[in-house]
């Protein structure tokens, strides 16, 4: 048996929430009455009905700051790079050790929108997506996207 979706690089765009599951789901296809995904935990692929589930795309997700919200997967970005000096905390870890945790990857968010129960979905999903090697991937795209850009700077010039 091959789990296909570990065998490429998946993308943070290609994931979503769904709303009454847990856990986090790769879309496979789209219908006009809901999605074929894949379950990035358990491996498996079903239909799932947009009558009794809503959908959220993990790149249209923000997390609430001060002054404005940063993208989900910017953050996601910043606790992969903190990874080895910030390790994350268990997701049923008590409250002040999740919002220390937070706090270090993201100081300036909202601690009245930003509730705990948001932080151990960040810590839970976290965990999935770094697994999958999904944050591995947007860290090395990023690079290449910058390494392109300088390149296009340089010819302007």
């Amino acid at each position: 048996f091959i789990n296909f979706a570990q065998n490429y690089d998946m993308r943070f765009r290609e994931i979503t929430a769904i709303t009454g599951l847990g856990g986090l789901y790769k879309m496979e296809s789209q219908k006009a009455s809901g999605l074929i995904v894949t379950s990035l935990a358990e491996g498996w692929t079903k239909f799932i009905s947009n009558r009794e589930h809503l959908f959220s795309p993990l790149e249209n997700i923000a997390i609430y700051t001060s002054d404005d919200t940063v993208e989900l997967l910017e953050v996601m970005l910043k606790a992969y790079e903190q990874k080895d000096s910030n390790p994350p905390v268990d997701a049923k870890a008590d409250n002040g050790t999740l919002s220390a945790y937070f706090e270090k990857v993201l100081p300036e968010y909202d601690r009245e929108k930003v509730h705990i129960s948001d932080i151990k979905k960040f810590i839970k999903w976290f965990a999935i997506l770094d697994e999958k090697g999904v944050l591995k991937t947007e860290l090395e795209e990023k690079a290449k996207e910058a390494e392109a850009e300088k390149a296009t700077d340089e010819k302007s010039e």
